[in-house]
C-alpha cells in the first residue's frame, strides 16, 4: 500500500518488524469520544531522536517494537534511532538480499547518513524493547483527527507497516539530509566511509534491565487491598504476559485475593493506571488505553516511568515500588531538568539553525486524554 506523494522521496518496507507504526505526540483530548491519546510509548526518546537529525521534537517518527524491520531507502536521508540496542545492518540495494558479509553495521543514538538506494534491517534487539527512528524533514503523510500517528486498537492512521508499504518523506528529504550531515559532520557525507559523528547520547532504558522497577502510588481502590494482598501486589516479581501490546502490560505471577474487592461502575482510567481484573493479575494501561474501566484501580504508575513501561516487552520482569506524591513530584521535576539539559546540548550539535525549536519536555504538554 503506497503512503504518500513523492515517488523518489519515500522509504519502502521490504519486511516489517514484529510491530511496527507511525507515532507522534497522539491525539490528546479525546477522551469525550473514547479515543485515548495513543502517541509514541516514549515521548522523550521520540524527541531526542527527532532533535539528532534536527527535526521539532514532535515530528512524526517510526516506533519499531522487538525485531525491526528491513528498510530501503530511495532518496539520501539523515536518521537517528534511539531507545533499544539494535544491531542495525546496511547494504546496498545492488548487493543483492545475500550480502550480509559485506553489510555495514549502523549505530543507534546518534545521527547517521544513509545513501540512496541503502537497505537497513534491524535485528532483534540486544537491550531494550522498543525504538524511535526520526528522518530530517519527517513523513509526509495525512493527518487524521490533527495526528499523523497509528491508534492501532481504534484502527485510526495508517496501521502497522506491512511489506510493500512506501512512506514518502518531504519532497526535498535528499537534500536536507545532505546539508545537515554535513553540518553535523563538517564535511560532505561520503558513502564509503563512517557516515555519523563519533559521539552518542546516553540512553534511558531501565538499569537492570529486564528487570524493571516501577514507581507507582496508591491507587483509587488500594485502600480495598486486604493487608495480605497489599503485601502479595507489592512483595513479588511479576513478569509481563505475551498477550501485552500498546494497550496495556498483562502481569502473571502469584494471583491476588480479590473476593472482598468491591464491584464498581466503570470511571475514568489514564496511562499508567494499574487495574487489578477478578483473576488477580494487574493489567498496567498503556498509551492505547480503554478510557473507562470498571476493574478496581488500585496503582497508579508514577509519569516519571513512562520510558520504563515503554521498555518493557514479554518475558521482562516487574517490581512494584510504592512511593509517595512529593517523591513522585521530586522525580517528574529531576526528568524535566535532566530532559532539558539533554535536548539542548543535542539541539546545540544537531540541530538547524533555520528551525529553532522551544525546548518543553513532553510532559509539560498536559496530561489531559
Amino acid at each position: 500500500m503506497s503512503r504518500g506523494q513523492s515517488v523518489a522521496s519515500v522509504i519502502e518496507v521490504i519486511r516489517p518488524g514484529l510491530l511496527d507504526s507511525v507515532q507522534d505526540g497522539g491525539r490528546p483530548g479525546q477522551a469525550a469520544m473514547a479515543l485515548s491519546r495513543g502517541g509514541a510509548m516514549d515521548r522523550d526518546a521520540m524527541a531526542l531522536a527527532n532533535a539528532l537529525v534536527g527535526n521539532s521534537i514532535d515530528e512524526a517518527v517510526l516506533e519499531l517494537t522487538g525485531p525491526g524491520p528491513e528498510l530501503r531507502f530511495h532518496c539520501d536521508a539523515w536518521i537517528a534511532c534511539v531507545g533499544a540496542h539494535h544491531r542495525i545492518l546496511r547494504r546496498d540495494a545492488k548487493a543483492g538480499v545475500k550480502a550480509n558479509a559485506n553489510s555495514m553495521t549502523v549505530p543507534t543514538h546518534r545521527p547517521v547518513f544513509v545513501a540512496a538506494g541503502s537497505v537497513l534491517r534491524w535485528q532483534a534487539p540486544e537491550l531494550g524493547w522498543r525504538s524511535w527512528l526520526a528522518v530530517a524533514g519527517g513523513l509526509s503523510l495525512p493527518q487524521v483527527l490533527g495526528s499523523l500517528s497509528a491508534h492501532l486498537a481504534a484502527n485510526l492512521g495508517p496501521g502497522r507497516l506491512l511489506a510493500g508499504d512506501r512512506l514518502a518523506l518531504v519532497d526535498d528529504a535528499g537534500s536536507l539530509a545532505r546539508r545537515r550531515a554535513e553540518n553535523v559532520l563538517g564535511t560532505a557525507p561520503a558513502v564509503s566511509r563512517r557516515a555519523w559523528p563519533a559521539w552518542l547520547i546516553a540512553d534511558t532504558l531501565p538499569r537492570g534491565w529486564p528487570i524493571i522497577e516501577l514507581p507507582v502510588l496508591a491507587g483509587r481502590h488500594f485502600g480495598a487491598l486486604s493487608t495480605q494482598a497489599r503485601d502479595d501486589l507489592l512483595g513479588q516479581t511479576w513478569t509481563v504476559g505475551p498477550q501485552s501490546n500498546r494497550q496495556g502490560l498483562r502481569l502473571h505471577g502469584q494471583p491476588l485475593d480479590t473476593r472482598e474487592m468491591p464491584q464498581l461502575a466503570s470511571e475514568p482510567v489514564s496511562v499508567g493506571t494499574v487495574q487489578l481484573p477478578p483473576a488477580g493479575e494487574p493489567v498496567i494501561l498503556l498509551a492505547e488505553h480503554q478510557t473507562t474501566g470498571g476493574y478496581p484501580r488500585v496503582l497508579e504508575v508514577a509519569s516519571v516511568a513512562a520510558p520504563l513501561l515503554a521498555q518493557a516487552g514479554a518475558g521482562c520482569r516487574v517490581r512494584l515500588q510504592l512511593i509517595g506524591l512529593e517523591e513522585a513530584d521530586r522525580l517528574a521535576q529531576q526528568q524535566v531538568r535532566e530532559f532539558t539539559l539533554r535536548l539542548s546540548a543535542v539541539r546545540q550539535a544537531c540541530g538547524d539553525p533555520s528551525d529553532p525549536v522551544q525546548v518543553t519536555h513532553p510532559s509539560e504538554e498536559g496530561t489531559t486524554q
